[in-house]
């Protein structure tokens, strides 16, 4: 096989065995987006109808320094989801569209984490069983001048998905506004912007080469239900692709 064959191939076979069941990785694109179509295993799971979550926010304003609790949870009991995102984003005020503030950890619920731990403005989920909700808290610790929007990516199945259509209210600062923003209505929801196309096109271009050996090589790899821990995974993964290209 040529060797941009193989690369296709190699470059692939990361999305596939690297993939999110233990949350949004702390990648540029992925930490921007929010979009799980950034994974080309996601493909054609966009959701544009209005999504069957919210999130709550329990304070009608908040102070600085001070946590405000979230929860992001189903419209009904049925209402189920395995993956999210969630950042608290600039509503109104000077930092308006940038991420303001930091999610806190208060209880021992270990089915979230930080997506990045330097800059605790990011959370997502860290395992891919069902949740019926996800209970967060946020603070303000620089400034108490942004209205501040939680705004979600919910995955209910790797084809079923909404990207950044889960939002709160906006909450406002405490000495500005007590009593929280009367009237708001939310914004229609909107496609995302694409995804990265290199790597949608990579995949197109090894769905394309040579499926006997793909599906060759993805028997070599272990899967999910072998009881093996996934860093040995991810290595055994490396030696198969030196061997493919000695």
């Amino acid at each position: 096989m040529h060797f941009l064959q193989v690369l296709f191939v190699l470059l692939s076979l990361i999305t596939i065995v690297i993939a999110w069941p233990d949350g949004a990785p702390c990648i540029h694109a992925v930490y921007e987006s929010m979009n799980p179509l950034e994974a080309v295993e996601h493909q054609g799971g966009l959701q544009l109808t209005v999504p069957p979550y919210h999130i709550e926010v329990r304070q009608k304003c908040y102070w600085i320094n001070q946590p405000v609790e979230i929860i992001l949870r189903g419209n009904t009991s049925m209402d189920r989801f395995r993956g999210f995102a969630m950042q608290p984003i600039s509503y109104k005020g000077p930092n308006r569209g940038k991420r303001v503030g930091q999610f806190l950890r208060l209880d021992d619920n270990g089915s979230w984490q930080q997506q990045c731990f330097r800059f605790k403005d990011s959370v997502t989920h860290s395992h891919e069983e069902k949740k019926k909700q996800i209970k967060l808290w946020w603070k303000n610790e620089l400034n108490d001048d942004d209205y501040v929007q939680f705004v979600a990516t919910v995955v209910k199945a790797q084809k079923e998905f909404w990207v950044k259509s889960i939002k709160s209210i906006p909450v406002a600062p405490c000495r500005i506004e007590r009593n929280g923003i009367q009237g708001y209505k939310p914004e229609p929801i909107t496609p995302p912007p694409p995804a990265n196309q290199f790597k949608l096109d990579t995949f197109r271009l090894f769905d394309a080469v040579d499926d006997e050996l793909r599906q060759n090589m993805l028997e070599t790899i272990p899967n999910d239900a072998d009881p093996i821990r996934k860093p040995q995974r991810i290595q055994d993964f490396f030696k198969i692709c030196l061997a493919i290209i000695k």
